[in-house]
């Protein structure tokens, strides 16, 4: 355990939450999405939210460690990591994952 660990009770900052046994009720696509941005709540949350139709790009960015509240290391790993057939998919998903979450703040 490192000693950051060791400070926050095992907790290392910055490590992406995957899984929670929290009931959030049923939140519609775009406060899902906004949460998702927010980091409200985890990936294993918002795909019980809304379905696996963002698999792809989860499954990238739990693979890098990134998360949609910094869009622009998301773009930064995609264009290092992801095949330009995986691109187009992960960059639509990551999209409509801002664009709905922008829909709900503007709402």
């Amino acid at each position: 355990m490192t000693d950051e660990a060791a400070v926050t009770g095992g907790i290392v900052p910055g490590l992406i939450v995957r899984h929670t046994s929290r009931r959030l009720g049923k939140l519609g696509v775009c406060e899902a999405c906004g949460r998702l941005v927010e980091g409200k709540i985890s990936f294993s949350e918002f795909v019980d939210q809304v379905g696996d139709g963002f698999r792809e790009v989860l499954d990238f960015m739990m693979e890098y460690d990134l998360h949609p509240g910094r869009p622009e290391d998301v773009l930064f790993a995609v264009e290092c990591h992801a095949t330009s057939a995986q691109r187009q998919v992960l960059l639509a998903q990551l999209g409509e994952i801002h664009e709905n979450a922008l829909h709900l703040k503007a709402g």
